[in-house]
């Protein structure tokens, strides 16, 4: 455990020395240089700045005034992307939702149901974001049906209801609002075992995540992201990495609809990868509200058979 501490102090410590690096050297954009806004006196015709200025941008969210709420939510729902873009600084985010789980593999069913699926997220500079992400109870149901020595069909059913783990990071910008570029972020976080026995991984999992987006047009836009974990199982730990890529396309000026792959690397030590395709509408029903689902397939026998998911987020 003293290992993985000391891997996700590594990863958050560059993450946070390249962003620091980047805000001084302007490499994010307008919007992440602080000047102090400046006024026109039409008496003496010269510039100074005003005494009720707000604090110039890049300030903690608990000393300026928030930024404001421009555009619509952007929310890691309900993709297995993470979204690149940050919540405005001063701003607070809630997300959650329910997840259907069902897979085969011979004569054994599994079920699970998966809520609140709970994040919240706050910005706290204008290239800074905390996060804190719980998925919730995980309600699991396995059937088994097996034949006994005199050929009688007997089902077995078992439950595992626990709750899962927390996980905490934060959200930093590499490259945003540069032409000709994409949006890309990078998220280093730490999953703590504070879930059921059935649950947890049982010690501290260190992830670092590269979500992007790229807008082709007004309307469409490709993204996705590349994740790098030290994943625990049953065969014990393991390096696990994925990958996502989607396209999304605004069919009404509230609605779009997404196509996203998503491939874990192993999915479990020692056993294949897992290779999964899901789909669904994100609404907004105000700027600042938006609802959503999912419909998921696993594309070979590794990953879940069917998950469905519905949720929302809201900021304010």
């Amino acid at each position: 455990m003293i290992q993985r501490l000391l891997y996700a102090a590594a990863i958050w410590a560059a993450a946070a020395t390249a962003a620091f690096a980047q805000a001084s050297s302007g490499t994010f954009g307008e919007s992440g240089r602080a000047e102090e806004p400046m006024e026109l006196d039409q008496s003496e015709t010269t510039i100074e700045t005003t005494e009720e200025a707000p604090p110039a941008d890049g300030g903690f969210w608990m000393f300026p005034e928030p930024a404001p709420m421009t555009g619509r939510i952007a929310t890691d729902r309900p993709a297995f992307s993470d979204t690149a873009s940050l919540v405005p600084r001063g701003r607070i985010q809630i997300e959650g939702g329910y997840q259907f789980t069902y897979d085969r593999e011979g004569k054994k069913r599994t079920y699970d149901h998966l809520f609140p699926e709970t994040a919240l997220r706050t910005g706290l500079t204008d290239w800074l974001e905390f996060r804190m992400k719980w998925n919730g109870y995980s309600l699991t149901e396995t059937t088994d049906q097996f034949t006994t020595r005199a050929g009688r069909r007997i089902s077995r059913e078992s439950h595992d209801d626990s709750g899962t783990d927390l996980n905490l990071g934060f959200k930093l910008p590499l490259i945003r609002d540069k032409d000709s570029l994409p949006n890309i972020s990078v998220i280093p976080s730490l999953t703590v075992p504070t879930g059921g026995a059935g649950k947890t991984a049982g010690n501290v999992v260190p992830e670092v995540k590269f979500p992007w987006n790229y807008g082709i047009t007004d309307d469409w836009a490709v993204y996705g992201s590349y994740f790098a974990r030290v994943n625990d199982g049953p065969g014990g730990q393991f390096f696990q990495n994925g990958v996502t890529l989607a396209t999304a396309y605004d069919v009404h000026d509230r609605v779009k609809l997404y196509l996203e792959y998503l491939g874990l690397y192993p999915a479990v030590r020692d056993e294949d990868c897992a290779h999964l395709l899901s789909a669904g509408p994100i609404i907004w029903l105000t700027n600042n509200l938006s609802l959503d689902m999912r419909a998921t397939v696993g594309l070979n026998e590794q990953a879940p058979d069917f998950q469905t998911s519905v949720g929302f987020g809201i900021r304010f």
